[in-house]
């Protein structure tokens, strides 16, 4: 089979993360086949942001949980206020925010979209674990948090589309669930 077929058939998204750095190299490798997710009209409005270490998303985890008692964050206030809760899943050791302008992307959800796909891609095809995470898009316009970000070089013009916690893979990873069928229709 094709390494890409492969790779996307075999990719999982990762909730256990071994306690072990990613490199800068690895680090970058990911990030720049990010950059070359396919954009709507070739605009490359996104953004990507990465944390890199255990200092730096305790940072981000501490003004998670302080923007979640903000009225309006009922979605996720049960899974952040709980003692165990960690945007990068305990250990994930890189996290990676993807945002996109929407006043120069037509399309700036499936752009985000596309580039976290590739991060997230190119993590496994490294060996690495990765996970979607949705917790920041649910908090992006709340003002402290966006004034944190921004603060970060995160641009205010950009809405997040999704996040990312990578790293090393603690244990088996999990098995693909078997797909649903009637989900595809070939019409000749």
């Amino acid at each position: 089979m094709n390494e890409i077929l492969a790779a996307i058939m075999s990719r999982r998204s990762i909730r256990k993360f071994a306690n072990e750095p990613v490199t800068d190299g690895e680090m970058e490798a990911i990030l720049q086949a990010g950059s070359f997710a396919p954009t709507a009209r070739n605009t490359q409005a996104w953004y990507i942001m990465a944390l890199l270490g255990p200092e730096r998303i305790r940072a981000l985890d501490a003004q998670v949980r302080e923007a979640s008692k903000v009225p309006g964050f009922d979605r996720y206030r049960d899974l952040v206020s709980s003692p165990s809760y960690s945007i990068n899943y305990q250990n994930a050791h890189l996290f990676v925010v993807v945002g996109v302008d929407p006043a120069v992307s037509p399309c700036p959800v499936q752009d985000g979209s596309l580039v976290l796909g590739n991060i997230l891609l190119a993590a496994h095809a490294m060996g690495l674990g990765a996970c979607w995470v949705n917790q920041l898009g649910a908090i992006a316009d709340e003002p402290l948090f966006r004034k944190y970000l921004t603060g970060l070089g995160f641009p205010a013009t950009h809405s997040i589309i999704g996040s990312a916690a990578i790293g090393r893979v603690e244990g088996e990873p999990p098995r693909a669930a078997p797909r649903k069928h009637g989900q595809i229709n070939v019409l000749r």
